[in-house]
């Protein structure tokens, strides 16, 4: 009897490790193409302008960004100065680019450092950019904007906009 009971647990064992493999390779493929098919977004400048001058109160750019994805996303924001990896709309050299003072603003001018995005919506929201006292005038400074997903790891959207500073007596 007891041999019996033994190899009957020994034949369930075996199956067992014969079925993990495949059963592990068809969960984690499973959770692959769910996390791709939830995450996906566009991040661009409303109508494309992602060109402006400064003024007194600096600059504004509004953004959208659009949740392609099948799930509401949590996106978190952030801005940077990328102006050594940019091109100047002018063509002239990056050497001399600006470096300016980033803002992100939700829709009431409030600051926000993160995004809730349903599926297939659009949320607009703005980045100001203020000059620093002692900045000089008539150079480019180039801001990257950052949207990344807390769905889905290493998931990122970004766009990228150009200002040019000008001399307010000029205006």
């Amino acid at each position: 009897m007891f041999k019996i009971v033994s190899l009957f647990f020994r034949s369930k064992k075996n199956i067992f490790q014969k079925s993990f493999f495949p059963i592990l390779l068809c969960l984690t493929t499973t959770i692959s193409f769910a996390q791709s098919s939830s995450c996906n977004a566009i991040l661009e400048v409303e109508k494309n302008r992602n060109y402006n001058n400064t003024n007194e109160d600096g600059a504004y750019f509004k953004l959208e960004l659009t949740n392609k994805g099948n799930s509401t996303d949590i996106y978190n924001l952030s801005a940077q100065n990328i102006n050594a990896s940019c091109s100047n709309n002018d063509k002239s050299s990056t050497s001399e680019n600006v470096n300016l003072i980033s803002s992100l603003l939700d829709s009431n001018s409030e600051p926000i450092t993160s995004i809730t995005v349903l599926p297939n919506q659009k949320v607009v929201f703005l980045i100001h950019l203020v000059v620093p006292q002692g900045t000089k005038f008539n150079k480019w400074n180039c801001t990257q904007i950052n949207a990344i997903s807390s769905n889905c790891t290493n998931y990122k959207v970004n766009t990228v906009v150009h200002t040019i500073v000008n001399n307010p007596s000029e205006n």
